[in-house]
């Protein structure tokens, strides 16, 4: 058998941050072969994961990716805000975004299937296995976006540092002329919308049944005040137009410019320019905390 010495338990643990009692045990087990002996404490830590599987994976982080005119956008859970400031965790996260720019796919599944361009010869899934063996924490691709813009588009992407990667946005334009112009504009939209967290891009993306409700609760607010009938449709005008400032990113105050709308900078900032459409991923978005289940 081969001697399994110190400073080749600690390579193993180095590579793998196992255990030092589990890095002895895999290369007994492997008799010395470091390879074979990842494999083995993968093939370990793989029973945890099934075990953690029920674990809520809440926290987390967003990364983007963007080459020429495809931009990507990720979202990489955790079950610990401890594990999501790793920078192991975070650079796999950036690894899926470029994954999805390069290789596309329709679904996370399909993703995770797919050859890893970081570690050619293996899986997406096996490097998402490989992160799990070092910090043992449920690691869960969530979701992503790709947008591809055409020839004649601009995408941007920004992600919130200061909130430690927890927001992130990318944004598509069009009819782009001036690729300078429709880059500062781009980056300047993405963290408009980081902040102002908008619903919708225009007045025609908001439902008909979302515009009615707030009609009806307007009217009933009034009546509840006891407001003239008469006044009534004014108010309902002005409650509207102000669901429209605080949801819709083109009627939004520019938060660069509060006396301007985003659309006045965009026609100032990039003419002709056309915003086509936007994503805004927060981490944990619909997953409950852990201390909550």
């Amino acid at each position: 058998m081969a001697e399994i010495t110190a400073s080749k338990v600690k390579e193993l643990r180095d590579r793998t941050g196992a255990g030092m009692m589990d890095c002895k045990e895999a290369l007994q087990a492997s008799e010395g072969d470091l390879d074979e002996a990842i494999v083995f404490l993968r093939k370990k830590m793989g029973n945890k994961l099934e075990r953690r599987e029920g674990r809520s994976a809440a926290e987390g982080v967003i990364a983007t990716y963007i080459a020429g005119n495809v931009v990507a956008i990720v979202e990489l859970n955790s079950e610990t805000d401890f594990v999501a400031r790793n920078d192991d965790f975070k650079a796999l996260a950036r690894e899926l975004a470029q994954q999805v720019v390069v290789n596309g796919g329709d679904s996370t599944e399909a993703i995770l299937a797919q050859d890893s361009l970081n570690a050619p010869g293996t899986t997406v899934q096996a490097r998402l296995q490989d992160v799990f063996t070092k910090l043992r924490e449920n690691i869960v691709f969530k979701r992503f976006e790709r947008v591809d813009a055409g020839e004649n588009g601009a995408v941007s992407a920004y992600v919130h540092v200061p909130a430690n990667d927890k927001i992130g946005v990318v944004v598509e334009l069009g009819d782009v002329t001036d690729a300078t112009a429709a880059q500062a504009l781009g980056k300047e939209l993405a963290m408009h919308i980081a902040a102002a967290s908008p619903r919708y891009l225009s007045r025609a993306d908001v439902p008909a049944e979302v515009v009615a409700q707030e009609s009806d609760i307007a009217a009933t607010q009034a009546k509840n005040d006891e407001r003239p009938e008469a006044a009534i449709p004014k108010i309902i005008e002005g409650r509207v137009k102000k669901f429209y400032e605080e949801t819709v990113l083109l009627e939004q105050a520019s938060v660069r410019d509060p006396k301007k709308s985003v659309s006045q900078v965009v026609k100032e900032t990039a003419p002709g320019v056309t915003v086509r459409r936007f994503t805004r991923y927060t981490v944990g978005e619909g997953a409950k905390p852990a201390s909550e289940e």
